[in-house]
């Protein structure tokens, strides 16, 4: 196994340069272009600052607020925005944060085009049944893409890479998301962890761009998929980690 060391800054490509990995804060992504974007497929980090409602409502802000405006810059008019959060207990109640989210998202120009869940079987959480909301997002204003997919399913954690830090997103949700979505521009991932949505957007043949912010996971995603170090310093700030 070949030894990988990433730091803030540092850029990453295959060799024929259409997986491209960025370690650093995907607030703001310089270095892609403008309408570049087919789809976003992404799992947020968890919210796990604070307790109670009101502190889930600040973090669904700031993914929608901080975040999301990079999104849509680098979005496709007819690209598609796929989110899989998982919700929260703080031992009095659920926070519905699907709920959450999607409130901030409308409210900074984005419609809900389809909703499911994967519900974790065999989970490890001290709650029965942990649900993970799939969430798919346009543009407001623009038209539905209909489909006969149900977004459901119930499926075991993934088995994570034994140097990840965080939990997958199972590659079954990952390809419908992606399958369901725009076929043209790159597959974005701007909380990328150990690269499981570019390790599925390149089994697809899709472009991808990663941007992981801990330096760690963005090694082991840079060597999952063999990508080389790339010339050059990327311009992303500091910012928020994830969780694949």
């Amino acid at each position: 196994m070949r030894t990988i060391r990433a730091h803030r800054g540092d850029r990453f490509a295959s060799a024929d340069g259409r997986h491209r990995l960025y370690v650093g804060d995907s607030r703001r992504l310089p270095d892609v272009a403008t309408g570049s974007v087919g789809v976003i497929v992404t799992s947020p980090p968890y919210w796990q600052k604070g307790r109670g409602l009101a502190s889930a409502d600040r973090w669904a802000r700031e993914l929608a607020v901080e975040f999301g405006r990079e999104w849509r810059r680098l979005l496709r008019p007819d690209g598609d925005l796929w989110l899989v959060i998982g919700d929260r207990h703080d031992g009095h109640e659920w926070a519905g944060i699907d709920g959450l989210v999607t409130a901030w998202l409308r409210r900074t120009g984005w419609g809900l085009q389809a909703k499911g869940c994967w519900a974790q079987t065999r989970s490890r959480d001290r709650w029965d049944d942990r649900i993970n909301y799939v969430l798919r997002f346009r543009k407001a204003g623009r038209p539905a893409r209909r489909s006969g997919t149900t977004l459901c399913w119930m499926l075991p954690l993934p088995r994570g890479h034994r140097e990840s830090a965080w939990d997958a997103t199972p590659d079954e949700v990952v390809r419908a998301a992606i399958g369901e979505s725009a076929r043209r521009g790159a597959v974005l991932d701007p909380f990328a962890g150990a690269g499981t949505v570019g390790l599925v957007a390149a089994a697809l043949g899709r472009d991808w761009i990663g941007v992981e912010l801990d330096p760690k996971m963005a090694a082991l995603a840079a060597h999952r998929l063999r990508l080389l170090r790339a010339p050059g310093r990327s311009t992303s700030g500091r910012g928020h980690g994830t969780k694949k």
